[in-house]
């Protein structure tokens, strides 16, 4: 199905691809599945699905030419991203790095949303759609509403097979040290990411 210019199916497979495989929102998505389960975590596929929406559409207006003419503005973000990963593995080890069993309460939605604004893969994801499909010669606002409305779809699809697969996990989780021993090792993988953040 071809909008505004845009081939709707290729501009599916393609976010899809980019949001199913592993990053900072999917790591989080686990997390919070395994502790809180499906229902708590909605607000936060809602916001992951809305911010990087906000986050493309904007570029499809022209945000990008800011980030051209101020490459500085994208290398504070990616720094301020990293630090954010590495607070919220903190949060997942505990304060003073005392014995946590799990986060004290889900992401809101809000928090979701924002932390896109932040996070360098959402950055690249929302680029590199916005540069990809908007069509040239075409009305940036049109086709821009029918890049956010996939990326919108796609995300919550993506976001909940993630928070799915962390109420998986959580099942097998019953007992403080198991949570515990899980939720260090995705401690782990946010400081992983992180560091691969600087110097990528």
């Amino acid at each position: 199905m071809i909008l505004f210019g845009i081939s709707l199916v290729a501009l599916s497979v393609y976010y899809w691809t980019m949001s199913i495989t592993p990053g900072p929102n999917n790591v989080m998505l686990t997390v919070s599945g395994a502790n809180f389960g499906f229902n708590r975590t909605i607000p936060h596929i809602a916001g992951i699905g809305f911010g990087c929406a906000v986050q493309t559409f904007l570029l499809c207006l022209g945000l990008g030419v800011i980030f051209t003419l101020y490459p500085m503005i994208q290398e504070v973000l990616k720094w301020v991203g990293a630090a954010y990963l590495i607070y919220l593995a903190l949060k997942l080890i505990g304060a003073k790095f005392k014995e946590a069993s799990a986060p004290k309460r889900p992401l809101t939605m809000w928090e979701a949303a924002l932390f896109q604004f932040i996070n360098p893969k959402a950055w690249v994801k929302a680029t590199t759609t916005a540069t990809i499909f908007l069509p040239a010669g075409t009305s940036p606002l049109g086709a821009g509403i029918a890049i956010f409305t996939v990326c919108l779809a796609v995300n919550i699809v993506s976001s909940s097979t993630w928070a799915t697969f962390g109420v998986g996990i959580g099942k097998f989780l019953s007992n403080a040290r198991g949570l515990m021993i899980f939720n260090y090792s995705m401690a782990a993988l946010l400081v992983g990411t992180a560091i691969y953040v600087v110097i990528a």
